[in-house]
């Protein structure tokens, strides 16, 4: 849903401008993505969703007056039952959510090129927009991992140097964060990560289930096995790719950073020893491996006799999965693409609001024994 409401704002013309609502705060039970977003444009067209419902129906009115009027307003909104009414909302959430005029301006579709742009180099961004009630336009400013900075900036020091600090703490992450300024405005800094890529060492039963539910929720799956017939599209159609390679060979053509995603789910043992002994020498943010506490405790023992970097392989989750009891290959991936979940948001949600510093390790939950 992100991805098609930055392609529209990062399509538009000269003179052509949207309503964007996003969801800036919240606290409590809600019923929507922590990254919501919704457009709504001069026809009333919507692309995106902010939650459904009432709430929704109202901001497309928010949205509309926004256009009419250009200038941003700041929604919030408790869903309680009364307030639910048939629509079902009755989380008793609140949420805070800031519909401003997007057009063609550097602050408008630039900036959101910029953004789309550096999800195809896969280098992760965190955007920073004032947040201003009653104003015009909104001042931005991105900026991107590799030290990059784009856009007219942020109007003050205080702004720039608080969106500077907490950034160094957002690249790669998922939820975004509403900050105070001394000034009494709010800077809403919303990190933009690179697709996820997942790297599926195996195509047999398990890691085929894993490739289907894992590219259900947005991660490029790539299946990579040595044998023919267990990586082709015909078997696992939901691939970005199937590569048939020497599980030796193939970490030095395959990209990795700090959105990729090491599954090693191979036939034997030796071929998963394989697998993570070279995924350890990379960035790849995850790395996991199926089978048993005896099979890691082995592997482990013979990885670090031959100079395997401890620290880095104690982040390992193996064996991988959170402890769901799963027992056929398509339940197994659900407790496998559970745990990459877990990693990918960091846990539970909003959690790291407050800890934005720390992250949750593999490790850090049960695992499925097989």
């Amino acid at each position: 849903m992100i991805d098609e409401v930055l392609s529209v704002l990062a399509n538009l013309s000269a003179g052509e401008s949207v309503a964007l609502a996003s969801l800036v705060d919240s606290s409590g039970s809600i019923p929507m993505s922590d990254r919501a977003k919704m457009i709504v444009d001069a026809s009333g067209r919507v692309t995106g969703t902010i939650g459904g419902g009432c709430l929704e129906a109202e901001i497309v009115t928010v949205g509309r007056d926004v256009l009419e009027s250009g200038r941003s307003q700041m929604t919030r909104y408790t869903m309680t039952e009364s307030q639910a009414g048939e629509h079902g909302l009755n989380c008793g959430g609140t949420v805070a959510i800031y519909t401003e005029r997007v057009g063609a301006e550097p602050a408008g579709a630039e900036i959101f090129t910029a953004v789309c742009e550096a999800r195809q180099q896969r280098v992760a961004t965190v955007l920073a927009s004032q947040v201003r009630p009653g104003t015009q336009s909104a001042a931005r400013w991105l900026l991107r991992e590799d030290g990059q900075v784009l856009g007219p900036g942020l109007g003050s020091d205080e702004a720039q140097t608080k969106a500077q600090q907490e950034a160094a703490t957002m690249f790669g992450r998922e939820l975004a964060l509403l900050v105070d300024l001394e000034s009494e405005e709010e800077l809403f800094l919303e990190p933009f990560s690179p697709p996820p890529v997942l790297y599926v060492f195996g195509g047999g039963h398990v890691g085929g289930q894993i490739c289907r539910a894992a590219s259900a929720i947005g991660f490029l799956v790539t299946v990579i096995d040595d044998r023919p017939m267990f990586a082709n599209r015909s078997r696992h159609p939901e691939a970005a790719d199937c590569r048939v390679e020497e599980m030796d060979r193939v970490f030095d053509r395959l990209p990795v950073d700090g959105q990729t995603y090491v599954i090693a789910a191979t036939r034997g043992h030796e071929h998963d020893e394989i697998v993570v002994e070279q995924a350890i020498r990379t960035p790849a943010r995850y790395i996991g491996m199926l089978g048993s506490e005896r099979k890691k405790l082995v592997l482990w023992k013979r990885l670090l006799g031959r100079g395997a970097d401890e620290q880095r392989l104690a982040t390992v989750s193996a064996p991988i999965g959170l402890n769901l009891g799963a027992d056929t290959p398509e339940e197994i991936a659900v407790s496998v693409v559970a745990e990459l979940i877990r990693y990918r948001r960091g846990g539970s949600r909003r959690e790291w609001k407050t800890k934005p510093k720390s992250v949750d390790l593999p490790g850090s939950v049960p695992t499925l024994v097989r």
